[in-house]
């Protein structure tokens, strides 16, 4: 394997217009870091000149060495290979465009996020960005391809290869473009140097939108909010915070972030009404006969089509189901499937879960001794799309802790695919990410054994409402 220093590449994580970033192993620690090398693409090289990029480069390592905060990325060491400066950051599985299936064409929808999600993101967001404006820091590039996510689901801020930071001024020529469409505010497009907090705050209020909504704002006019709700909060918050002159947006993040919560506080009065009153049951559904058990290793580009997932990687049908809850276990009438409630009591690397599936076994857990990790077709019997009210309503059937689950199906000889039970979608991850275990038995549509009496709760889409 390739090394760089003291760091063994373990593969790709993207690229940028200045550099190139790996997975790395730290040795000897064994610890999974990301690294980020200079490796500038020549159209950027031709138009900025390699002195002013590697001052860029160099600016980016000294911008996260200085702003300690926990919703700011970490830089853990930095170094010279071959001639070419790279820094090594904390390593996270997840971005937050990854999380809602974000693509380069901007204008594609994506997976909107749960409202107390994108609340408590965008608050850890705006927290981070205001300790950068304190230190006289404009981040420039405020999107989700840019937001780091932890196991835990909490951000980080990343990417300051094109931050202005005082008194250390780069003159980029104009043909070097800062900034992404859409997310950048209008006085940043005429003019990079222009931008300033104002500038970072109008990408926060577009990121919310796109979170919230699945769409990146067309126009400033937001008269269509997909919410249940009153939306006219909403629509002064993003006229605020998107406004096109700057004067009239959010003053600063701590501003926004009032703001921000005195919408979330609205929001919540108005779900606790919406869900005491909601009785509508979910759409019918379709069956889920003859689900594959058998492992299977499929390729990237031929996923979507084999575990037969939309674009947006969600189950193109939505399974009928028919729960029946006994104490630690779940049995699916439908499928015949018995299934744990909860799940690992951590998230795991996906090899683990050979010794955690075995102690279920050996241990006869629930009765059962024929427990094992479940496919992507069996995982996506549980799975619901998210609709308003019942996202927030429907009271859940498993632990909502595990919400990204492994499957027992390969994608490469490194990675595999998971389910992602908040959002209902299906991707894939390297075997060193962390994720929970929610083993699988029976599939063979009779009643559980030993088990049989399952005195519990029956539960049926769209009648478990909280009131």
């Amino acid at each position: 394997m390739r090394r760089i220093d003291g760091y063994t590449v373990l593969g790709g994580l993207g690229r940028g217009g200045m550099s190139r970033i790996f997975r790395v192993r730290e040795e000897p620690s064994g610890r999974i870091r990301a690294l980020k090398i200079l490796e500038p693409h020549p159209l950027l090289l031709k138009t900025t000149g390699e002195e002013a990029v590697r001052r860029l480069f160099a600016q980016e390592a000294e911008v996260m060495k200085s702003v300690r905060h926990p919703h700011v990325a970490t830089v853990v060491d930095s170094g010279e290979h071959q001639g070419r400066p790279y820094l090594v950051m904390e390593y996270f599985c997840h971005s937050l465009a990854d999380r809602i299936g974000e693509t380069p064409i901007l204008e594609e929808p994506t997976r909107p996020l749960p409202a107390g999600e994108c609340f408590r993101v965008v608050r850890q967001i705006l927290s981070g960005l205001g300790a950068l404006h304190r230190a006289g820091i404009i981040h420039r590039d405020i999107k989700p391809a840019n937001i780091l996510l932890t196991d835990r689901g909490d951000a980080k801020i990343i990417d300051f290869g094109l931050s202005k930071i005082p008194g250390r001024p780069v003159s980029l020529r104009p043909q070097v473009i800062v900034g992404t469409p859409y997310y950048a505010a209008p006085e940043q497009e005429r003019d990079a140097e222009a931008a300033d907090q104002a500038s970072d705050l109008y990408a926060v209020g577009v990121l919310l939108h796109r979170i919230l909504t699945g769409k990146v704002p067309e126009d400033l006019s937001f008269h269509q909010l997909p919410l249940p709700f009153d939306t006219t909060p909403w629509q002064a918050f993003f006229r605020k915070a998107c406004h096109p002159d700057p004067s009239r947006r959010h003053p600063d993040a701590d501003a926004m972030l009032r703001d921000l919560e005195a919408l979330q506080s609205g929001f919540l009065r108005e779900l606790d009404a919406v869900c005491r009153l909601w009785h509508e049951a979910a759409p019918r559904a379709l069956g889920t006969a003859g689900l594959r058990k058998i492992p299977v290793k499929v390729r990237f580009r031929e996923a979507r089509r084999f575990f037969r997932l939309d674009p947006l990687w969600r189950p193109e049908r939505e399974p009928a189901d028919d729960l029946m809850v006994d104490g630690e276990t779940v049995w699916d009438r439908a499928t015949g499937l018995v299934w744990q409630r909860a799940g690992s009591a951590e998230p795991l690397p996906w090899d683990a879960h050979k010794d955690y599936i075995a102690h279920l076994n050996d241990s006869a857990r629930a009765g059962r001794t024929d427990w094992r990790l479940p496919t992507v077709d069996e995982l996506c019997s549980l799975l619901k799309r998210p609709r308003y009210p019942d996202t927030y309503c429907l009271e859940p059937v498993f632990d909502r802790r595990c919400r990204f689950l492994w499957s027992a199906d390969r994608c490469s000889f490194r990675s595999a695919w998971y389910v992602d039970t908040d959002l209902g979608y299906v991707w894939r991850q390297d075997f060193s990410c962390l994720f929970h275990v929610r083993a699988v038995a029976g599939g063979n549509g009779k009643r559980p054994k030993p088990n049989d009496s399952f005195v519990g709760l029956s539960y049926h889409r769209g009648m478990s409402g909280r009131g």
